[in-house]
Formats: structure tokens, sequence, C-alpha cells
């Protein structure tokens, strides 16, 4: 009889240690996995991965990061139209403008006579049916760029 309570209290024992250890062997087995899996370092490069967002230029411009580059300042620049403005230009040219007599002094008959006595003051005629040139003026307008147009850009400044 001895040897059977020996035993029972033995099967008892090792009943009792199995519950209690498969209880609190899952929890350590479960951190030593976390532990096992995760190290510092590797924590350290994801939070540093996570806090660096993407940069897009307009929401996020700053401490951002964007084709594996990291930036401290990442901005859109949009394009800028050309600015400009007209003016009016005036050039003159000489052309006909009438036709007259022309005296041998150089000057015009004031009534532009063709017949007899005409120039009789003036040395005579020179010319019968002289050109008159006059200046006329002539307009233009004129583009003048104030600034050049410029294309959309990034300004960049890496870390």
């Amino acid at each position: 009889m001895k040897k059977r309570t020996i035993v029972g209290i033995v099967s008892a024992g090792l009943i009792f240690f199995a519950a209690i250890g498969s209880s609190g062997s899952q929890p350590q087995s479960s951190s030593l996995d976390n532990t096992q899996t995760v190290s510092p370092s590797s924590t350290t490069q994801q939070a540093k991965e996570i806090a660096k967002p993407t940069c897009d230029g307009t929401v996020v411009k700053t401490n951002c990061t964007y084709e594996s580059v990291n930036y401290a300042s990442y901005t859109y620049q949009p394009a800028v139209a050309e600015k400009s403005h007209t003016e009016t230009v005036t050039t003159y040219t000489e052309e006909i403008t009438s036709y007259c007599t022309l005296c041998d002094d150089g000057t015009f008959s004031p009534s532009c006579a063709t017949g007899r006595g005409a120039c009789s003051h003036h040395g005579g005629v020179a010319q019968w049916n002289a050109p008159r040139y006059s200046s006329v003026p002539k307009y233009s307008t004129k583009t003048v760029i104030d600034a050049p147009a410029q294309e959309a850009y990034y300004t960049k400044i890496a870390e």
C-alpha cells in the first residue's frame, strides 16, 4: 500500500506541475518570440521610415523623403506666366504726298502753276510735276517682355 500511495502522490505532483508549466509557459514563449523577432535597431529603423512621410511639395514640404532621399525642405514652385506689355511705336517715312512745279531756286510754286510766268520771281521752272515728299507717321505695336515665363519646378534642400 505504501507503493501505491507514493505512485499516486508522484502522479498528482506531475499533473500539477504539468498544468502549471503549460499555463505559464505560453506567455513566456510568446514574449521570447517577440524579443527574438524585433531587435532595437530594426525598431528604430521602422520608426524612422514611419516618421518620414513622402514629399509631395504642396502639403508635405518638410522633413520628408522622396525617392529614398530625405529632405529638410521640398517645395513645389508652380509655373509662372510671361509678364509683358505692348507699346506703340511711331516711325516716319518719306512719301510722295503731291506733285507741284519746282522752281530753279529749289522752292515750289505756291500755286503749283503750270503756265507761262510760273516761278518768274524764282529764276524760272526747274521741273514740272515734281514730287513733293513729306514725313508720314507709321504706327505699330511692339510687345516688351518684362519677365520671361518659368516652368514649374521643385526647390529641394536635402538633409
